[in-house]
């Protein structure tokens, strides 16, 4: 009888600890992480955790807000829309210039993906190939890449290259208003690979492009930073929110890396 009793304590101490497992230690906590820009393969790691539950293990209710040209995504977490936020290093330097108290608790981009493209015909191999040519860049800080390659390269975007301010997307090169465009590796050079060559009637392929990249001009800027802001972080208990976020996060990143197929 004693043995049967304690058989029956013990499990009823199991069954409670695994409930108490399950349960996962209450509601979870709700944060949002407000990207930088709309929904596409930049963000992998983010969505990749949302969709493979990586947060909502971490006790995580993430909602995914995605930016848009007139969305400053350090603006958000400064205004309180968003524990977290994407942001490229120098233009949330700015930020913090002007008096935004943010901090960055991890780098998660470790190259520069910006580019200058060019199609062959325009001779434009090198930045020095820039100088009196209409060059597209795009602003809200999109441009200090170019504009540090250009004045590396002893050329003042001021008045030795002709600055267009772009669209984003390939437009203006696609209509040879420009003649050298700035692109993102993970967008808008794709776009240039999908568009139809007027000239073969078929797409066009990386051959028939020049393509200055900044990592080998030594102008590549710090890119995508994961924010948040010091008032929200010294609050007690939001530095384990951060970590649980990051760490579901990089498990997001990791599961893109590992299954490419499935996050593009």
């Amino acid at each position: 009888m004693k043995k049967q009793l304690v058989v029956f304590v013990l499990m009823l101490v199991f069954g409670v600890f695994v409930l108490s497992a399950c349960s996962g230690g209450g509601e979870p906590t709700a944060v949002r992480v407000q990207l930088q820009w709309v929904a596409q393969s930049q963000f992998a790691g983010y969505y990749a955790a949302l969709e493979e539950g990586y947060y909502e293990e971490e006790g995580l209710d993430v909602t995914i807000l995605e930016g848009a040209p007139d969305i400053v995504p350090q603006q958000v977490c400064v205004n309180g829309g968003a524990e977290f936020c994407t942001a490229w290093v120098p233009k949330a330097l700015e930020s913090r210039e002007a008096g935004a108290d943010l901090v960055n608790i991890a780098q998660i981009y470790q190259r520069s993906g910006t580019l200058e493209v060019s199609f062959k015909d325009s001779g434009i191999t090198s930045v020095a190939d820039l100088a009196g040519r209409n060059v597209g860049v795009w602003d809200f800080g999109n441009e200090h890449e170019v504009f540090a390659a250009l004045r590396k390269e002893g050329l003042d975007p001021e008045s030795d290259v002709d600055i267009v301010i772009q669209p984003f997307d390939m437009t203006l090169l696609l209509t040879g208003e420009i003649d050298a465009a700035e692109a993102m590796i993970y967008n808008e050079y794709a776009q240039v690979l999908e568009a139809e060559n007027p000239a073969t009637g078929e797409l066009y392929k990386p051959e028939d492009l020049n393509v200055i990249n900044f990592n080998d001009v030594g102008t590549a800027m710090l890119q995508d930073a994961v924010w948040v802001t010091d008032s929200w972080i010294s609050q007690d208990g939001n530095d384990a929110i951060a970590e649980k976020f990051l760490r579901a996060t990089f498990r997001g990143w990791m599961f893109c890396r590992d299954n490419l197929d499935a996050c593009v």
